[in-house]
């Protein structure tokens, strides 16, 4: 009994790697970057990955991080009062940092 459910252990995990043919799908990135007006800092911007929950703030400096990201296109938003919206399309596994500025309306 002990053999085999070694035996299926066993090629559950060979499954699971085996079908990761591209390392970077499972690993997770962070994201970090900084958001200005005309080179000063914005505090308070908010930020969504994917127009999902993941959201988070700048801090007084205008900076931000998002951690745990999977490889691939994620659309992050910036959104600030009296400020327009803006989206941009990032690959952490690419780049792990951006700037963003950010329009009055």
């Amino acid at each position: 009994m002990r053999t085999v459910a070694l035996v299926i252990a066993l090629f559950s995990l060979t499954t699971v790697f085996a079908g990761n043919k591209n390392g970077d799908k499972l690993k997770s990135f962070s994201i970090s970057g900084k958001v200005v007006d005309n080179n000063e800092s914005l505090t308070g911007v908010k930020i969504l990955l994917d127009g999902k929950e993941t959201v988070v703030y700048t801090d007084f400096d205008g900076n931000f991080s998002i951690d745990n990201v999977l490889a691939g296109e994620h659309t992050i938003s910036f959104s600030l009062i009296t400020y327009n919206n803006k989206e941009v399309t990032f690959n952490p596994a690419k780049e792990n940092s951006l700037e963003v500025e950010l329009e009055t309306k």
